[in-house]
């Protein structure tokens, strides 16, 4: 069993000191194609082989024992009611739960489990998608449903409510970031969402006062990939107090 409180929440209630780490998207990969190096092209960054099989079982493992949660993203959505993604296969996730074998169910109740966003007291929220919608208030969030949308087209997911918009937004408004940090912090114009799923080549941006998105995974260069590392403690009232060298750090120093 999981020593995380978050699993199977909505809205994972991160505490109030520790060290964070935040990373972005990780599952799904490129196929047969571009297993030559000489087929990889620029847009993708360095060089990476696809791993998800040995990266969702090791982690479905290693969650029994480390204090950590995953996010739920349009990707993993693709798994338990979510529509058909579609990148390097035409359906992602079918192609991973026939390499997952009987494996499968396993991680699709692993996906399930997932939380939606994570909130942290020092003013910290995290989503996969830009911030484009809100649910009211936290217990909101809590109501809602990951499945049922597995016939619908990825141009009406975008709509589709709170879900579709923080799983797939790629740009959100500053006044609609507020009103996320508003309905989850209770604090009006402080606070900053961190998100992924657009990859940015440099490795993160910040977007006004309120955004900041960050790619740790496919997309960039090595030299270029970010982490966040957060002190739980400390109060973060706007991406401006992120700092690199502190809070926004290289994956790999030195690259």
């Amino acid at each position: 069993m999981s020593t995380s409180p978050w699993w199977g929440c909505k809205v994972a209630r991160l505490p109030e000191r520790g060290t964070l780490l935040v990373s972005t998207d990780l599952v799904h990969g490129p196929g047969e194609y571009f297993s030559d190096p000489a087929q990889w092209p620029d847009y993708l960054g360095t060089y990476y082989r696809d791993r998800s099989v040995e990266l969702v079982l090791d982690y479905s493992q290693w969650r029994n024992t480390a204090n950590t949660v995953a996010l739920l993203g349009n990707h993993e959505h693709a798994h338990i009611g979510g529509p058909v993604v579609s990148k390097f296969h035409g359906d992602e996730a079918a192609v991973l739960d026939h390499a997952l074998a009987g494996n499968a169910p396993l991680v699709h109740d692993l996906f399930r489990s997932f939380p939606l966003i994570a909130v942290a007291p020092c003013g910290a929220v995290f989503t996969h998608g830009a911030p484009r919608a809100t649910e009211p208030d936290i217990e909101s969030f809590e109501r809602i449903r990951y499945d049922g949308f597995d016939q619908m087209a990825v141009n009406d997911m975008y709509e589709e409510g709170t879900l579709g918009a923080l799983l797939w937004a790629r740009y959100a408004e500053p006044v609609r970031a507020q009103a996320l940090l508003r309905a989850v912090l209770g604090r009006d114009g402080e606070g900053f969402v961190g998100f992924g799923h657009d990859v940015v080549r440099e490795g993160y941006e910040k977007v006004g006062d309120e955004q900041i998105c960050v790619s740790t995974s496919f997309g960039c260069d090595d030299r270029n990939k970010t982490y966040l590392r957060l002190d739980l403690s400390q109060t973060y009232r706007s991406v401006h107090d992120l700092r690199e060298g502190t809070e926004i750090l290289p994956l790999y120093p030195g690259a």
